[in-house]
Parts: C-alpha cells; structure tokens; sequence
C-alpha cells in the first residue's frame, strides 16, 4: 500500500508559511514528532511517498498551534490548497469553467497527488456528483476534512456556483459524500 505523497505535506508547511510566515513554519518543523522526523530533514519531493504516520503528526500539531483544536478547519485548508493547487494543475477546467471535468481529472490525478487510496465519481444528474474515497486503511479525519475542502473548492474555482457537500456514509477505510451545485 502506498502512504502519502510529499505534495500533500508540503501544501501544509506552505499553508503555515504563507498565513504564519517562515519563522513560524521553522519553529512548526521543529516540533514535529515522529520516531521517522529525519526524513524532513532533507527536501520533502514532492513525488516521493511518506508514511501516513508522519502526516497525522504534523496534522495533530496544525490542529493544536494554529487551529484551537478545532478539526473541523482542515477543511478551509483544503479550501485554501485547492486556491493553490488548482492552478497548477487544473487551469484548463478553471477556464473551461469545467467542474465536472475536475472530478474527473482529480480521479486520475489522485495517486499522483496524494497517494493513498483511490477515488470514484458517478452522477447523479448534470449538477450533483456522488465521490467515493477509499483510503485503503483507517484514515484521519484531518485527512478527510482537508480532501474534501479540496474537493469542493476545486469544484467551486471551475465553475460550480453555490456548491453544497453532504456525508453519504463513512466508516473507517472509505468515505462518500455527494456534491450538488446549481
């Protein structure tokens, strides 16, 4: 099984950077505790996998210096990775105003953006998709919060007015969630 790829810890040391500023994100690198912590101590490549572990290390530690212990603003990191990430990687469905073709295309781009696990997309009608995400193993809800602000906001940067998000069902491997807009 694969773990988490480097983009998808870098996209959290650039958020800390970019809201805290550098001194902040170096004084964050050093607190971060994991019995694998040398691996950040050479560049983090962003292709590269790293043990899951190692992220929900540094997610415990985001949640306690910046986000008051409230899990549930990694989604608004996953908002704030999909303004950043999108265009670099998405621009043509940003200017083709093309959300559906985003699903579609983060469905492929998935094992090269994150790593772990896989992602479905079915519709529903022309404006509500249905995402199934399964991680393989048991996921953080750090994880799943951060992905689905990334998903959402994705959608909304192509074009999709008005996104709504509901849980369909979640256990510990998988999670589905329906997305609408109009």
């Amino acid at each position: 099984m694969s773990g988490m790829k480097g983009i998808v810890i870098l996209t959290r040391f650039d958020f800390i950077a970019s809201s805290f500023g550098k001194e902040a994100l170096k004084s964050f690198q050093t607190k971060i505790q994991s019995d694998r912590h040398h691996v950040l101590r050479q560049p983090v490549v962003l292709s590269n996998e790293y043990p899951e572990h190692l992220l929900k290390a540094i997610d415990d530690l985001i949640l306690s210096e910046y986000f008051n212990n409230e899990i549930k603003a990694f989604r608004s990191l996953g908002h704030w990775n999909a303004a950043h990430l999108l265009p670099k990687y998405f621009q043509l469905y940003i200017d083709n105003k093309d959300p559906i073709g985003f699903l579609q295309q983060m469905v492929r781009m998935r094992p090269i953006l994150i790593g772990l696990g896989s992602m479905f997309v079915s519709e529903f009608s022309p404006k509500s998709y249905g995402i199934r995400i399964s991680y393989g193993q048991p996921y953080s809800e750090a994880v799943k919060l951060s992905e689905l602000g990334l998903l959402e906001e994705g959608v909304r940067l192509c074009g999709a007015p008005q996104v709504r998000c509901s849980e369909l069902e979640s256990d510990e491997i998988s999670v589905e969630y329906q997305l609408d807009w109009d």
